[in-house]
């Protein structure tokens, strides 16, 4: 019996929070909720926390296009704003045309998409047909001249969309210029591997009250788990790139004295400050002396499709991607991991010693790679790969609709930081067979 379904791939990996549930005798917890409910988007506000993981290889010709739409002065307006990077970075954006078969970034400019970007080498996992980098044009435009002009011609609140397109169409579009160029470097800088400043940890202490989840439901439209992930969530230190914290950041959001238990707060930022020039240069050193930072990473490309088998003699599930892995100069462990799950995306959850991924159920192996090199699997005849989870010993299982996962995680051993979620995807429901006796 053949089991076949495509790659769901992830851009960012939302919360869900949802609470685990009785299955028979099995319990299920949350863990693959980020591939089934969706991709949270970054935000349309704006130093140098950084994922260490995702960034480029310093020196590299970023290959970028335009997807279809956007007028020539955004195009130039991106174009201009995202070197300032370049001005130190060892890293050069190279904008291509806009049929180019390959690139590493691509920018959609329109409407109603927001401000986001996918972070570093996570690009790499949108196909080609799909922008890695969105600007909301709208956000662009002047709203005070806009909606001066709509008052000047009798018009009472409450305004609607269509007075701002009525407006619109009388002359040429009058855009806040120094905002463009804010949120360009600001999403540039995700694309380089940046993270959001405020989220350095300690650096804020945050209300968290019902105040400020219904300010960002206004303003932006955000739900609680989107406010929480946009504004409250803290990354390691590690990310930082050893450096302190910086509210001058281009990264940082404008924080209100109202957010805050203390009354701290941080303005609108709108040109990268000292510590994102320094951070920058840290990441992608223009001198090979200073890589003394880079670490292990892994670069997923080339994914087709994850097909599921069941084997009948085994009595199995046989699990095969498709896929390429591309290593830098630093050696990190990788393993590759298939998880089960319930249809709603809650993971099985075990105590046996054996096909156990952080007491959920799986089954797993470690990948032997080298530095320098790019491992191929499944992609020819040749060498053919594929993980087993024997159905036989999950007798629960046997009968039941599941999804089943498939991860990549790395171990930088000597950093410390273990179980890197480098790459994630995972099934539609799968209706396991029952059993034979």
């Amino acid at each position: 019996m053949l089991i076949r379904n495509f790659f769901f791939l992830i851009f960012f990996l939302p919360f869900s929070f949802l609470k685990a549930q009785e299955i028979t005798s099995v319990k299920c917890t949350n863990q693959l909720a980020p591939v089934l409910f969706g991709a949270r988007k970054d935000t349309i506000s704006s130093r140098g926390m950084a994922d260490n993981y995702k960034t480029w290889e310093p020196g590299m010709t970023l290959l970028i296009k335009f997807m279809p739409g956007g007028s020539r002065f955004l195009r130039n307006q991106v174009i201009v704003h995202s070197r300032e990077w370049e001005k130190f970075a060892n890293i050069r954006f190279k904008f291509v045309p806009d049929n180019t078969p390959f690139t590493h970034i691509r920018i959609k400019l329109g409407e109603g998409l927001g401000h986001n970007s996918a972070v570093g080498t996570d690009a790499l996992q949108k196909e080609q047909k799909d922008q890695t980098m969105n600007f909301d044009t709208l956000g662009f435009i002047d709203g005070d001249y806009y909606l001066a002009k709509i008052k000047e011609r009798g018009i009472k609140p409450p305004f609607t969309f269509d007075h701002l397109k009525e407006e619109l169409k009388r002359g040429p579009v009058r855009w806040q210029l120094k905002e463009i160029r804010r949120v360009v470097i600001h999403e540039f800088g995700h694309a380089l591997g940046l993270l959001h400043e405020q989220s350095y940890p300690e650096a804020i202490k945050w209300k968290k009250t019902d105040s400020i989840y219904q300010y960002y439901m206004k303003t932006q439209g955000w739900t609680k788990q989107q406010v929480d992930f946009n504004v409250f969530e803290v990354n390691n230190i590690f990310y930082s790139n050893g450096y302190e914290y910086d509210p001058k950041s281009i990264m940082h959001y404008a924080v209100h004295p109202w957010e805050t238990e203390d009354g701290f707060s941080v303005k609108t930022n709108y040109e990268l400050s000292e510590g994102d020039k320094k951070i920058i240069a840290a990441l992608y050193p223009k001198q090979p002396s200073l890589l003394s930072r880079i670490v292990p990473k892994i670069q997923v490309t080339g994914v087709g499709n994850l097909s599921v088998y069941y084997d009948t003699q085994r009595d199995g599930l046989l699990i095969v991607p498709s896929l390429a892995i591309k290593t830098n100069q630093r050696l990190g462990e990788v393993y590759f991991v298939a998880r089960v799950a319930n249809p709603e995306g809650f993971f099985y959850l075990t105590d046996t010693e054996l096909f156990n991924w952080g007491g959920t159920l799986a089954t797993y192996m470690k990948i032997p790679v080298f530095p320098n090199t790019t491992r191929i699997f499944n992609q020819n005849k040749d060498n053919p790969f594929y993980l087993f989870l024997p159905l036989y010993l999950f007798p629960q299982l046997y009968g039941k609709e599941v999804r089943i996962t498939f991860e990549v995680f790395m171990n930088d051993v000597m950093n410390n930081h273990l179980n890197k979620l480098v790459f994630q995807s995972a099934t539609n429901r799968l209706s396991l067979p029952a059993r034979s006796y």
